[in-house]
């Protein structure tokens, strides 16, 4: 039996399928992100040109088949980023590559889509790129359940207390507490700590208005590299086109 999808989200990844087809993964925030192939899509005729492109915002109509999700409709909402712009568009690239490894298909992330459609719309207003990116990074972590929350010891659960000395867990990413800390873990600044709890915890919007030092951005982008270094079996492919921009 057919069963009927009718949804909005944001196209994350587009790959050609046999001659004339191609296969759409699209973020929805009712369905999660789901797959569906787009029959004829790549003909010059076809229905759906120019409708499936990168992070453009659908209203799409399809059903799921007994092993793949087939698109029937799809109606553009609205298509970013408005401006073609080298460093926003590097920047969405890796965006979308790794929100599409940390997620599964049909599987549902809460608050992954209006995180993204958050992102997408502040990339357009501010010249602050390094800072979008990496909340981004921290906000879909977290989400994701990948990254504890650094408030907490990720080994004993403990409260910590910015009065004792904080440790980056070598591996995994997470705080720890003195107690539970080793040799091989590096004691944080305060001033990190706060930050990326500051990114965890409080809208883009407000993140935007916070001025922190270059040396605590260079920190933070080296422990997201590590922390997704551990995650991914491959690195990204967008990975390279990126590095202009940080």
């Amino acid at each position: 039996m057919k069963k009927n999808i009718k949804t909005i989200g944001l196209v994350i990844r587009k790959c050609d399928f046999g001659e004339a087809d191609r296969i759409v993964t699209v973020l929805c925030d009712d369905y999660g992100k789901i797959d569906l192939l787009a029959k004829g899509a790549r003909r010059l005729k076809s229905k759906f040109c120019g409708r499936l492109e990168l992070f453009n915002e659908i209203e799409l109509m399809g059903f799921a088949g007994r092993d793949l999700h087939y698109l029937d409709e799809a109606d553009l909402i609205k298509a970013y980023p408005e401006e073609k712009d080298v460093g926003r568009h590097r920047i969405l690239f890796y965006l979308a590559e790794l929100t599409n490894r940390l997620i599964q298909s049909d599987q549902q992330v809460e608050g992954v889509y209006p995180l993204l459609q958050e992102t997408l719309y502040h990339l357009q207003k501010t010249d602050r790129l390094e800072t979008v990116l990496h909340a981004y990074l921290t906000k879909l972590l977290t989400l994701t359940g990948f990254l504890s929350p650094w408030n907490k010891c990720g080994i004993c659960d403990a409260s910590l207390s910015l009065n004792n000395a904080i440790c980056l867990h070598a591996t995994d990413g997470h705080l720890v507490c003195h107690e539970c800390s080793s040799s091989a873990d590096s004691q944080l600044s305060i001033a990190l700590i706060k930050w990326v709890n500051f990114m965890q915890n409080y809208p883009l919007s407000d993140t935007l208005r916070v001025r922190v030092a270059e040396e605590d951005n260079q920190s933070v982008w080296i422990w997201l590299q590590s922390v997704l270094e551990n995650l991914l079996s491959s690195p990204l492919k967008s990975e390279a086109f990126l590095q202009s921009v940080n």
